[in-house]
């Protein structure tokens, strides 16, 4: 890719040389010759880094901003504001206003540029270009950092998923292996479940989040969001949260429907057996959690994918205690 774009670069500077009569002005000349000497340097110098190689070629990209010629600038600008388009430049919409409200004021009736308006075209030109340079050496730099966060954020919500999954695990194994399945003495398993399910819904939920926002953050922000401490402290939040609800619903504060029944948390048996008139049919025990376990799952998923539901239900709760008691 970047000798392709040199390549584009060293093409364009033939096409403009020709134009540009030497000693007529020494700001174009000055130009050129440093895009000349810039292009053959970074053609033969093959021991600069990439970073620094590619730098150094937006920089000659924005120099023909200078040496464009009058009768093409406005038309370069405009194919500079569609490729501006092209790569979701957040300056976008303001250059293309702007090019809108200059064009009344360069343009002859003839399409060409009035005389004295060069120079506001060539600014807008080289600003266009330097907003689109910004935002494609942004992407690049952010892909690496995007990686290794998405990477980090789906190993520790798998982790979380296989601790959530694990005690149903255990439980088929003791199936398997004919061991007697005491679950009465499993009384931990409905904190760690909701502990649980918060933490992988926190991880789900910062996931999407990053997936969906990665363009409207910062490069700091990038950068935080690959490391472990910020993964770690937004999966602690979620797990609070989850529990914080765990303990809400079991007080009674908030209920109805939709709310699990904590004397019904369990886990319910099937036994389907096979017809006695077909011995080629294998009978299945089955073992499910309860309806009330399965919204007390949801809930808790919830409590740590939705980082506004625990301070909802805290302010409504503040707001019932704060009612003044009727008396009859």
């Amino acid at each position: 890719m970047l000798a392709c774009f040199l390549g584009l670069l060293d093409v364009r500077l033939r096409r403009i040389t020709p134009t540009i009569k030497p000693g007529d002005d020494i700001v174009k000349d000055d130009a050129l010759q440093e895009i000349a000497k810039g292009l053959e340097e970074l053609q033969t110098n093959h021991s600069m880094h990439e970073d620094e190689t590619w730098n150094r070629a937006y920089r000659l990209e924005r120099l023909f901003a200078l040496v464009e010629p009058s009768d093409l600038l406005w038309l370069e600008l405009k194919r500079r504001l569609a490729r501006a388009a092209e790569e979701n430049v957040k300056s976008y919409n303001r250059l293309s206003l702007a090019t809108e409200a200059l064009a009344p004021v360069v343009l002859d009736p003839k399409g060409g540029l009035t005389i004295g308006s060069e120079p506001a075209v060539r600014s807008l030109l080289l600003e266009t270009l330097e907003d689109t340079h910004s935002t494609i050496q942004r992407k690049f730099y952010s892909r690496p950092i995007r990686k290794k966060a998405t990477t980090r954020i789906v190993c520790f919500g798998m982790l979380a998923f296989v601790l959530f999954i694990l005690p149903y695990f255990v439980l088929y194994y003791n199936l398997f292996s004919g061991e007697k399945i005491n679950i009465k003495s499993w009384a931990w398993l409905p904190i760690y479940t909701v502990a649980t399910s918060g933490l992988f819904g926190a991880l789900f939920s910062r996931l999407l989040y990053l997936q969906q926002n990665w363009d409207a953050l910062t490069i700091g922000g990038l950068k935080d969001a690959k490391e472990y401490a910020s993964i770690i402290l937004r999966a602690c939040v979620g797990m609070i949260g989850a529990v914080l609800v765990f303990f809400f619903l079991k007080s009674g504060i908030i209920g109805g429907g939709v709310f699990p029944d904590f004397s019904q948390i369990g886990v319910e048996e099937f036994a389907i057996k096979a017809p006695t008139d077909s011995p080629s049919t294998i009978s299945f025990r089955l073992y499910y959690p309860t309806k009330s376990w399965a919204l007390l799952v949801v809930w808790s998923f919830l409590a740590g994918f939705s980082e506004r539901l625990v301070p909802s239900i805290l302010r409504e709760t503040e707001a019932r205690i704060g009612q003044p008691s009727t008396q009859k």
